[in-house]
Order: structure tokens, then sequence, then C-alpha cells
């Protein structure tokens, strides 16, 4: 992967995991930092910011605009 940003923030790994699979089925690569310890420790993820969501900065942008659109169970 090349330089990384930040495109979400969540608190629960499933939530967490949910986004980066919507971002993979859309052909967007994303990487979870945080999660092993929120695994381990599960309130110390909110030490460290929460479980964040990166993907390739050429990427950002497409991937906000999944993330913001509304899940298909929501609609």
């Amino acid at each position: 992967m090349g330089d990384l940003v930040e495109v979400g923030r969540f608190d629960s790994i499933i939530e967490a995991e949910l986004a980066k699979a919507r971002l993979e089925s859309c052909g967007i690569a994303a990487l979870l930092i945080n999660k092993g310890i929120a695994q381990v420790y599960p309130g110390a993820a909110y030490a460290f910011g929460g479980i964040k969501l990166l993907v390739q900065t050429e990427y950002a942008q497409e991937a906000l605009e999944i993330l913001s659109l509304p899940d298909e169970d929501e609609v």
C-alpha cells in the first residue's frame, strides 16, 4: 500500500470490520489500526483513539462517499 489516510474511526470491532468489508467489496483495499488492542482489551481502544480505518490516499474521497451511504439494511 502507498500513503494511507484515515477515513473512519470506530468504537467496536464489528462496526470497523463491516466498514472495511464494505470498502473492499467496492474494490478499495482497507486496513484497520488498533484492532488487536480492542480484541485483547476492549476498552483500551478508546485510549488510542478508537479503531482506525485507513485507505490509500488516492481512494480516500471515494471511500468517504461509500461510507456515507446508508447500509442496504437501513433503507
